[in-house]
């Protein structure tokens, strides 16, 4: 039975080709969207000419030019809060709030930053690896409750995106923002917390059905006296439990360390995380034969994700034809993807808050098991949603619509968290607001909506765009030749015949009722560029913009 029928049946009736040689566009495409968020077309004939194997190897290379460290500071510590509890109350609240803004405020700009890299392109491939290290080594804004953690777990992901996962797994078992999460920070001899012990061979490393209840008491055992003081790892030698563990069979007086380096020798740990990073970048659950082929790519590396990646990447079945343009798209990727295929220059604050009201809000996980995906990205109100923030995106649609379209449709209304101030400091950027001043009936109506709507109702929706100028470059002179070019612009699958003759259809009644004859639509450019717009929104609007 096909692992993923329902997507298979969507790209089929979209128009999914049965074949295709070893690499072409579709391949490359196909690449370019899984291994990173897209490309326009110029990109994607650029790789194309390079050729498959230098393509692979430029998305594995980590340029250390390219670094951007974003410098988090701890905002609220134990030794702070020694000392405002000195204080008078009203100045202890009034400290505490002030800070407690600023490490809101410190989270969204890491937010933007983050997605102004998956933006850009730059390294592609890493950042796609850090998204899916916070699925797969999730922790939570909602738990953690400090930026700082949470932002040094994501530039851990990013250092070890692409290198050793023994390494990463290790780090990850030190992390303080995973210490909290799991609560292993308070883990100790007399009462060990299991939480982490069960997620690390579960989620982590083995997978379910390997491992006992037994093994999980005596792994929260090995961990017990690591914690984190301040953001910083701390080993309490006085919490551990210093005693033999027998973990999977083997007696030891094992720590942390040691079990980790036990469960990264069993099997079924390669097996699982190759299983993990298939189904991620291929859409659909691979067979045993498959997931056992590529666990011994893992092993035979020493888990390097690089190795892993290039032989994936490599492989002629990574893009046989029941996966390309067969996966539905998550919000990040919709969103981020779309903008780099119309090369656009996306606020980053829309696609943080615009993917957050779609369901994956960064640094806020559903549960410990991260994102489901897939299939359960594909709700009607979330698809409705999806066109109007592309609108946005097109210039075409306010902040302060989409929040009433959002509204009425059930979608991103809810009661402000105790913990978030009323004009949450991530929305504002210093500028002015291009929208009118609001009366009070209004604001307390926008004091009910979710924290991603009242971003977005902040954001002006312009474009820096110039669809006329681009197609008219690629030499889309002819209604018929525009349309295919805007469809193809835009879409991950081949351009179908229905829709380019749809599009072609409006083209040519636009022609006929401001009476172009036979000029090009680029002489025109005061009426081709909102009606291109207006194409585009409702061409990624479709079904068939939802899969890559």
């Amino acid at each position: 039975m096909n692992p993923c029928p329902l997507l298979l049946l969507l790209a089929t009736l979209v128009g999914q080709e049965p074949s295709a040689p070893a690499w072409g566009a579709r391949e490359a495409e196909h690449l370019l969207n899984r291994a990173g968020f897209g490309a326009n077309t110029a990109a994607l004939a650029r790789e194309l000419e390079r050729g498959q194997a230098a393509t692979v190897e430029g998305l594995l290379h980590v340029d250390p030019w390219l670094e951007e460290p974003f410098y988090a500071r701890k905002r609220i510590d134990g030794d702070l809060k020694k000392l405002l509890e000195k204080l008078p109350e009203d100045e202890r609240d009034r400290r505490m709030n002030e800070l407690r803004d600023e490490d809101r405020a410190q989270l969204a700009d890491f937010l933007q930053w983050w997605v102004a890299r998956m933006l850009e392109g730059e390294q592609p491939l890493r950042e796609r690896m850090v998204l899916f290290w916070h699925g797969h080594f999730t922790s939570s804004m909602e738990v953690v409750k400090s930026s700082y953690e949470m932002i040094q777990q994501n530039q851990l992901f990013r250092r070890h995106a692409l290198g050793s996962f023994r390494e990463l797994l290790h780090a990850v078992a030190h992390d303080p923002a995973m210490q909290l999460y799991l609560d292993n920070a308070s883990s100790k001899k007399a009462h060990p917390n299991e939480n982490f012990a069960r997620e690390l061979l579960e989620l982590f490393t083995l997978g379910e059905g390997n491992y006992s209840e037994e093994d999980v008491q005596e792994v929260a055992r090995a961990f017990t006296g690591w914690t984190q003081k301040n953001g910083r790892f701390e080993f309490e030698t006085r919490r551990h439990d210093y005693g033999a563990k027998r973990v999977l069979g083997v007696e030891g007086k094992f720590n942390g360390d040691d079990v980790l380096d036990l469960l990264l020798d069993q099997p079924a740990c390669a097996r699982h995380l190759a299983g993990r990073l298939l189904t991620y970048f291929e859409g659909c659950a691979p067979n045993a034969e498959r997931r056992e082929r590529f666990a011994v790519v893992l092993r035979d590396a020493d888990y390097r994700i690089d190795v892993f990646l290039r032989a994936l990447f490599l492989d002629p079945e990574f893009y046989r034809a029941e996966t390309r343009a067969a996966r539905m798209t998550s919000p990040l990727d919709y969103l981020v993807g779309h903008a780099r295929r119309l090369d656009l220059d996306a606020d980053p604050r829309l696609v943080v808050a615009g993917a957050g009201l779609l369901g994956q809000r960064l640094f806020y996980p559903p549960s410990v098991r991260g994102w489901e995906g897939g299939e359960a990205w594909a709700t009607s109100a979330s698809l409705l949603l999806r066109g109007e923030l592309v609108g946005m995106m097109l210039g075409r649609v306010s902040g302060r619509d989409l929040a009433r379209i959002a509204v009425e449709t059930g979608a991103g209304a809810g009661e402000r968290a105790d913990d978030e101030p009323e004009d949450d400091p991530s929305e504002d950027d210093g500028a002015p607001s291009m929208q009118p001043e609001m009366r009070p009936q209004e604001r307390a109506e926008k004091r009910r909506l979710s924290p991603e709507l009242r971003a977005l109702g902040r954001l002006d929706g312009r474009a820096h765009l110039n669809l006329t100028q681009r197609l008219a470059r690629a030499g889309s002179a002819g209604d018929e030749a525009l349309a295919r070019a805007l469809v193809e612009e835009l879409l991950a699958i081949p351009a179908p015949a229905a829709l380019v003759a749809r599009v072609a259809e409006r083209l040519s009644a636009a022609r006929l009722e401001h009476e172009l004859g036979a000029e090009p639509f680029a002489a025109h450019p005061e009426l081709a560029e909102p009606l291109l717009r207006e194409l585009a929104h409702g061409i990624l609007a479709l079904p068939e913009a939802q899969l890559d």
